[in-house]
Formats: structure tokens, sequence, C-alpha cells
């Protein structure tokens, strides 16, 4: 699934080396993690309507 770049979370922005504290690489954990949150409920937002009427017209069409 395309998506606009500029909507992308910064986790690039996020640089880690092999030297890296733990907060670091949690820091780079959790901008990673909202990141794919923000990505799942943007799906979510499109998915769930659309399920929705589906489930509506089987209703309507085949049950009723």
């Amino acid at each position: 699934m395309a998506t606009d770049p500029s909507s992308r979370a910064p986790a690039a922005a996020v640089t880690l080396t092999p030297s890296s504290t733990a907060d670091e690489r949690w820091h780079a954990w959790q901008v990673k993690g909202a990141a794919h949150d923000r990505a799942v409920r943007r799906r979510m937002a499109i998915v769930v309507p659309i399920v929705l009427v589906a489930a509506a017209l089987l209703y309507a069409l085949v049950i009723r």
C-alpha cells in the first residue's frame, strides 16, 4: 500500500550506531511503534466502514 512520504513518522531520523545506549534503542523502538500504530489506525479508518457497509448489504439482501 503506497503512502505519502510526508505523512510517515521520522523513524529514519533516529540513527543507531553499534555502541547505542539502551535509552537510544528504546527511543528508536518507541518511534517505530508509534509509526506502526498510526499506519494501522489509518488502515482501520478505511477498512472498518467498508466492512460495515458490506455486512449491512449482505444482511439486507441475503438474510432478510
